[in-house]
């Protein structure tokens, strides 16, 4: 399981919504000077924040810190449905797409059609794996 902590910016009805600040490990790892991601956080000065909701018996407080957790599979399952559909979509359309035509841009243009429409296809999947409750984060404890 995965957990991450959070704080309580709203409680209504079993429903609270949280907060989590985006934690960057570049100022500790060994590859901080040869890592693009680690130049573009320089870059940008930005943490992201993510809000979530999450269910929970608890009665909770505005402010109060929780530890909220996801499990590993979901989050590994979302990561190849974003990544290898398309890029497995990308090479098929490829091999397809020269074997079907002679000129490149139709190549190119039925190519781009078939990535674009993997992409859509995931959305769409995607929202409605994140129905399930094994894609919902959960409340572990309230820490204050």
């Amino acid at each position: 399981m995965l957990t991450e902590s959070a704080v309580v910016i709203n409680y209504q009805a079993g429903q609270a919504t949280v907060k989590c600040q985006a934690k960057s490990a570049c100022g500790s790892c060994a590859a901080k000077t040869a890592c693009g991601t680690s130049v573009l956080s320089e870059l940008t000065g930005e943490m992201s924040e993510h809000i979530l909701t999450v269910e929970t018996i608890t009665p909770l407080q505005v402010g109060q810190q929780v530890e909220i957790g996801l499990e590993e599979r979901s989050l590994i399952f979302s990561a190849l449905l974003v990544y290898v559909v398309p890029l497995i979509t990308l090479l098929f359309s490829t091999f397809i797409a020269e074997q079907l035509f002679t000129q490149e841009w139709i190549s190119a243009l039925f190519i781009f059609i078939l990535t674009a429409l993997s992409f859509f296809a995931v959305s769409v999947y995607s929202k409605k794996i994140n129905k399930k409750s094994a894609f919902k984060p959960i409340l572990l404890r309230v820490i204050n």
